[in-house]
């Protein structure tokens, strides 16, 4: 591979990297100009074949549908939920919890955030549960840190299941042929299946990485943004942290085990949840004298926090969650009952031969949680008793907040075809992300339990998702493994886990968590904090991989 062509071939990621994090631009903006650079670089360096590429688009078009109705299907029910005032009850509700802001950090942040991040995703659950915090008095800068931190581990099952069930999978399309073939019809002949044995080997290493996050986030909490700036007062709750930490996360590696990975962290987060707030409320495992000590706490509420007011609740604590709760009942036994499950998956629509290629793409219709997010919304006006006008505001508010969703994600899913697809070109060439495992594998094949987590940090903080990192990287991870002998579960897992942890640092989470608490202009601040707990989290995970084996 000649220098031209490497470059061709890294075209989706410096592009990327261009575009939306040296120049700032905006997704909306950055990842067309992504995918049309990409497209230039594949047709003329590469010689892709043009009708494959126009194929590609299309299929990366049609592909697209179906993680963009679940995306609004969650931000409608978010928006059902704050029009209607039952945010404002679920929100006063954690502040009777405890008068220990470390406590709170983890319900919050840890479980609740977990919760929002499996049935929403794409970095929703810092962009509300960092005001949460700032309400119950915490530093607006030390609440968008800590509520990106947490969003992490549970993000490996977010938005039902995306990341591994769509981005893998689509990652590892090459010109409409799965390159997983082999290992699918060892696991049931599905990717579903797989994808639940991938996930098994993520949640495991995260028994151990995982389980220790919200002692990490106490400590981030107390030794950067306490008077003391000591990290000894975080780790005085350790007991609670860590029993935290394993309330979520066993309940997860059992949900995956059982159901798949559509579940885990919704499911999980409301286990840990039963489970560690009655403990937080009685005071068990948590010394006698709450932490609230922050230094220049008025100051930074004054600077951060103006227009973030608390007000008074509307419904009772089990009206206001019961559509979450309706969600999470509707998801299981779509997905556990089979007669329900096939019947839905009658009505998915599917295309095959785009342009006439082997491309093909498909629709899930009503098996897709985007329905039953719309009908638990539609549920919702009944039980809220929402007012016309309120119902209006609601859907308007989400399809207006849907338009830059739907370029971002219109224009990175055929960017991710168009570059797994270039096998079919004049040049002689892999495709390109096998021809960069080839690269990668002769040079970094030794230490690839460590750069693979590496791998998914950089496509999450490029591209702003976890799903978006899977569908960049799992082909190249996959290939990796292939050249290496090493077991490809293990080398997806663990760019699903890199992908995790620079969903803490990538630029559109940290931009919208530091909007939402007034710290516009600080997110190179919040960067640096939570780099070093991303990289930390991914070698760890790394080591965790060595030891277990599969190299």
């Amino acid at each position: 591979m000649t220098t031209l062509q490497l470059i061709a071939s890294l075209t989706p990621i410096i592009s990327v990297m261009v575009f939306l994090v040296l120049l700032k631009l905006p997704a909306s903006k950055a990842m067309p100009i992504s995918m049309v650079a990409t497209g230039l670089a594949a047709v003329f360096i590469w010689q892709m074949d043009t009708t494959l590429l126009a194929a590609s688009v299309v299929e990366g078009i049609l592909s697209a549908l179906t993680p963009l109705s679940i995306i609004f299907g969650a931000v409608f029910l978010l928006n059902t939920l704050k029009f209607s005032g039952a945010m404002d009850t679920i929100r006063a509700g954690f502040t009777n919890i405890s008068a220990d802001a470390r406590v709170q950090v983890i319900i919050i942040c840890w479980l609740f955030g977990s919760f929002i991040e499996g049935s929403a995703g794409f970095g929703t659950p810092a962009a509300i549960g960092a005001p949460l915090l700032v309400l119950l008095g915490v530093p607006p800068i030390a609440a968008a840190v800590v509520a990106l931190i947490a969003d992490s581990t549970s993000v490996s099952f977010g938005a039902i299941g995306l990341p591994v069930l769509f981005g893998m999978e689509q990652g590892l399309m090459e010109n409409g042929v799965s390159m997983a073939t082999a290992q699918i019809a060892e696991h049931g002949g599905s990717f579903v299946d797989y994808a639940q044995f991938i996930a098994m080997h993520m949640i495991t290493i995260d028994l151990i990485t995982g389980s220790l996050l919200p002692l990490v986030l106490v400590c981030v909490l107390t030794g950067f943004f306490g008077t003391n700036k000591s990290f000894k007062e975080g780790l005085q709750i350790w007991k609670f942290a860590l029993f935290a930490g394993f309330a979520f996360t066993v309940p997860a590696w059992m949900i995956n085990y059982i159901a798949g990975p559509e579940f885990p962290s919704v499911i999980g987060a409301l286990i840990g949840m039963a489970v560690v707030i009655p403990v937080a409320k009685k005071g068990w495992l948590l010394p006698e004298t709450p932490w609230n000590d922050f230094a220049d706490k008025d100051e930074n509420i004054k600077q951060g926090a103006a227009e973030i007011k608390p007000t008074e609740a509307k419904f009772s604590q089990i009206a206001a969650w019961s559509p979450y709760i309706i969600m999470a009942a509707l998801l299981v036994l779509s997905r556990v009952v089979t007669p329900l499950k096939d019947w839905l998956n009658s009505f998915n629509v599917s295309w095959t031969g785009l342009l006439g290629t082997e491309l093909k793409a498909g629709f899930a219709t009503f098996y897709a949680p985007g329905i039953f997010f719309v009908l638990v919304c539609v549920l919702g006006f009944i039980i809220f008793k929402m007012k016309p006008k309120a119902i209006k505001q609601s859907f308007t508010v989400s399809c207006s907040s849907m338009l830059p969703t739907i370029i971002s994600l219109g224009a990175s899913v055929p960017m991710v075809k168009i570059f797994l697809n270039s096998g079919a070109n004049a040049a002689g060439l892999q495709s390109m992300p096998v021809a960069l495992a080839d690269l990668l594998a002769n040079t970094m094949g030794a230490v690839w339990a460590w750069v693979s987590p590496i791998v998914g940090i950089f496509g999450a903080f490029l591209s702003g998702s976890a799903t978006f990192s899977n569908m960049m990287f799992s082909g190249l991870q996959y290939s990796v493994a292939d050249n290496i002998g090493m077991n490809h579960a293990m080398a997806l897992a663990l760019q699903g886990i890199g992908a995790n942890a620079g969903n803490m640092m990538c630029v559109m989470n940290v931009v919208a968590a530091a909007t939402v608490v007034g710290m516009a202009g600080r997110e190179s601040e919040i960067i640096r904090k939570t780099m070093p707990v991303a990289l930390a989290y991914a070698m760890a995970a790394g080591t965790i991989a060595f030891i277990w084996g599969g190299f």
